[in-house]
């Protein structure tokens, strides 16, 4: 709560990522800074604007894009080939261990993410595979490698090149 700028009890059902808290933040200050960050201030939908179509984030070798009521994340494999030494501490914890592959989740129904709908929304996988693979590219100045490449770890995916997990 913010009352200057955010009015009390506002709910906002839109994107918002991590990306986004910077340029909230200076938008809220007032300060103009000449700098083109990946994210957009949040200020923009509490005004009952949008910002993006959809979510992505990225960690450990993968990626994940939510938009409406699902969710895909995408397993680089050649990261799970050869996790170094934080990962595999990570996935010793996980139920993923060792699979490599797409997770597709219909979030509103499955908000824990328990049914991999991989094999039942093929329209759904290619659809969201499209837009993150857009998004990748999207991302990258001109001339830049995409860094999951740059660390022998990337692959744009395809829908036919999974296993499910």
């Amino acid at each position: 709560r913010y009352p200057p700028k955010i009015p009390k009890g506002i709910r906002v059902k839109e994107y918002a990522q991590q990306v986004d808290i910077v340029p909230t933040i200076l938008d809220l200050a007032g300060v103009k800074v000449d700098y083109q960050f990946d994210g957009e201030s949040l200020l923009k939908l509490i005004n009952g604007g949008k910002i993006r179509e959809y979510a992505v984030s990225e960690t450990w070798g993968e990626r994940a894009i939510i938009d409406g009521e699902w969710k895909l994340i995408v397993h680089y494999p050649k990261e799970l080939e050869r996790p170094g030494p934080v990962l595999k501490g990570i996935l010793s914890l996980t139920k993923k261990k060792g699979k490599l592959g797409f997770e597709l989740y219909n979030i509103r129904k499955d908000p824990a993410e328990v049914i991999n709908l991989v094999d039942n929304e093929q329209t759904v996988l290619n659809d969201l595979l499209s837009k993150l693979n857009e998004w990748i590219k999207a991302h990258l100045k001109p001339g830049e490698k995409d860094p999951m490449e740059e660390l022998d770890r990337y692959y744009m995916p395809q829908p036919l090149e999974y296993q499910k997990l």
